[in-house]
Formats: C-alpha cells, structure tokens, sequence
C-alpha cells in the first residue's frame, strides 16, 4: 500500500506540470530557402534524400510501404498542406494542446517526410499521427487521465499507438522524461516486435540521457550528409544503431507561408522510419527482428562495425531491399546495447510473463498482471486485468 501511495503522489505532480514534455530533435537548423511563396509545392527534386537514395526506383519496383501500419509521436501535423493530399494519415489529439508554429511545422514535416505522395519514403503506408506537446507546447488540465497519467508522455502515446495497430513507430524528439513506465513501453515493443526508431538529437555531443535511442531494441538514428559524412550538429551516443541524410529537407512554414531549408536527426529518422516500412513491405514473412538483423548487416561501417557516431553505418536502402532477410536468426540484434542497456532480456521476459508491478503499466490494452501481489487487486492505479498467481513461470515443469 505504501507504494501504491508513493506512486500515485508521483503521478499527481505530473499531472500538474501538464506541460512540454519533449524537445524537437531538429534544434534550431533551419534557414529560408530563398524566393518562395504559399502556392509552392514541395517536391521530390527538392529533398536530398529523395535522389541520394534512390527512391524513384524503390517506387518503380512498387516498394511504397502499402500495408504497413507507421506511428509517429510529434506536433501536430497539417494534413490539409498540398503536400499531404491524397496521403493516408489518421491524427490523434489525446487532449488539449496549445501548439506552437514550431512544433505544427516539425510535426507536419516529419509526416511528409515519411508519406507525402510526391516525396515520401512510404508514400502508400498508412501514418498514425499522434500529437504530443513540444518545446513551448502547453498541454490542458484534460491530459492527466483518471490515474493521473499524463496523455501526452511517450509511454501513454507509444502504447496508444501500439494498441492502434502500429508496426513502426518514429520519434523524431529528445526528452529526460524517462521512467519506468518507459522501460515497460520499450519491453512491450521488443516481446511484439514494434520497432521503435527515434532521432539521436542536434546538441552535436553524446546525449544519451536525453534519447530514447539507449534502450534496448530502438533504432537511434544519426545524421549524415550527401557528401557520406557525420553531421556537426549530430549528437551521438551508445544508442545510435544508423544513419541516415538529415538535411537538407525543404520545408512549409505554416505560419509565414514561406518554405524554409531544415537539417537535423529529426529528419533522418523518418527517413529511417519509411526505409523500415518498405523492407516490411518487399520481405513480408520477416519478423522484425529479422528486419533489424537486417538493418544492422547492411550498414556502411567497414565489415558493419560499430561506432557511437553512426552506430552499424548509415543505411543502405538498396542493399535492405535486395537482401533476404530470412537467412538472419529471428532475434532482436539491438537488445544489448554498448555499456549495457534496459529493459534486459529478463525485463522483457517480466513482462511477457505479467508479473511487473501493474501500476508502472500505463495505457496498455495487452498487459494482464499474473503476478502474486493480493494488494494490486484492490489498487486503484492498476488498471490492467488481474488474474493471481497465473504466470507461466509459477508453472514450468
């Protein structure tokens, strides 16, 4: 009982600092792009990634992430910008958010980036966009739920969107809003295979505080230039598995109607994110793990070695959509991270096995505590079905 208390005394002062939870990975890399006006259309002549990659030729041979289920946990996107028309986007608004410009034109950006028709890198793939609240974003009093869960922390959205159907989920933010609760989000998508893939950040230093890239099993992605080098402005750390073109993207200012030039890990994620969807898409039979073995043997590192700046190497779409990835074993490659990493291979197993704590569970329709714990069946801050002393390891032979 007495943690029961301690845990709701916690969850109650975040609810009332219903604020910013995260900061944007793309920092403030962004200039004007010259000469522009509301009526110009982004194109795919006018992304670099878009031409670096190959993506023409990925669409001719029909790899456009048709079928594949993608979540993305940023501002609030703009669907009705001529970018996204046609793109098959369904937003949620978990509460009430007072966004900034900034954060509606990231937001908007790393869709596009991800599904617009005309430069996406999974233009057929269906986009789950949540909105969180960023940098100067404030949330309302209606984002604590009943147990004084916040709506608009990643563990809440990640296990929205996972409830949702998401078979991949971007996070183009940096944030020291870590917790349990994140631990048990992260171990729910390794036991699923959710990939999750997240911006390593823009403070051009190690930053593995600040990244949800050094848990175990998450893509942190890096950035690098057309011309094959790491970023300045890229941080990197022990989470970092690729990298990917951060810039320069072209961009819509919602605000001033005036396209802007962007560089930053928040958008060499996305491209990451859709790469994923389209090997998801060419190798249907493969399980996720299989598509991270994947990811990790056809990096651009000499024999696929590791580093903390580009992890394996930057990724190389053309290799990932030529290489069989049934051939690799169907285990999750990125569970033991340089310098050791949570959740462990038995914190996954906890999980699996329903004997964690049900009140460090938030918004999780699949978790069913089987634990021993007779208190959590009146505990109001368990809201996950309970059924004692039921886990399969009171019951190996």
């Amino acid at each position: 009982m007495v943690r029961a208390m301690r845990s709701k005394q916690v969850r109650a002062r975040n609810a009332a600092a219903v604020v910013a939870v995260g900061a944007l990975a793309v920092g403030i890399v962004s200039i004007p792009a010259g000469p522009a006006h509301a009526a110009d259309t982004i194109t795919a002549a006018d992304q670099a990634y878009f031409g670096y990659y190959g993506l023409d030729r990925a669409r001719a041979k029909g790899y456009t992430g048709k079928g594949v289920t993608i979540a993305m946990i940023d501002g609030r996107v703009d669907t009705s910008v001529p970018e996204l028309a046609g793109a098959n986007i369904s937003v949620t608004i978990p509460c009430a958010i007072t966004a900034t410009s900034s954060t509606e034109n990231h937001g908007t950006g790393v869709a596009s980036i991800l599904v617009a028709p005309g430069y996406g890198v999974a233009p057929d793939a269906t986009l789950l966009a949540y909105q969180t609240s960023l940098g100067k974003d404030v949330a309302g009093n209606d984002c604590a739920d009943n147990n004084s869960n916040v709506r608009t922390r990643y563990s809440w959205l990640f296990n929205q969107a996972m409830n949702d159907g998401a078979q991949i989920i971007n996070l183009s933010a940096t944030s020291h809003a870590f917790d349990d609760q994140t631990k048990w989000t992260v171990a729910r998508a390794i036991s699923q295979q959710v990939i999750l893939v997240n911006g390593a950040g823009n403070e051009s230093k190690s930053d593995d505080d600040a990244s949800l890239s050094k848990w175990s099993g998450v893509v942190g992605v890096s950035a690098i230039g057309a011309d094959d080098n790491r970023q300045d402005y890229s941080s990197w750390g022990q989470g970092v598995v690729t990298a990917s073109i951060g810039g320069p993207v072209l961009l819509r200012n919602l605000e001033t109607g005036v396209n802007e030039t962007g560089y930053g890990t928040s958008f060499a994620a996305p491209v990451v994110t859709g790469v994923l969807a389209l090997a998801k898409q060419r190798w249907p039979e493969a399980t996720s793990n299989q598509l991270l073995q994947l990811l990790v043997k056809t990096g651009l590192n000499p024999d696929h070695g590791w580093n903390q700046y580009t992890g394996f190497g930057a990724i190389d779409p053309g290799a990932i959509l030529n290489t069989d990835p049934s051939q690799f074993p169907d285990e999750n490659p990125l569970m033991e991270k340089q310098g050791g990493s949570s959740p462990t291979p038995e914190e996954v197993q906890q999980y699996v096995d329903g004997v964690v704590d049900p009140t460090d569970i938030v918004n999780d329709n699949s978790y069913t505590y089987r634990g021993l714990d007779e208190s959590r069946l009146g505990d109001g801050l368990n809201t996950s079905p309970t059924h004692l002393g039921t886990s399969p390891r009171y019951h190996k032979k």
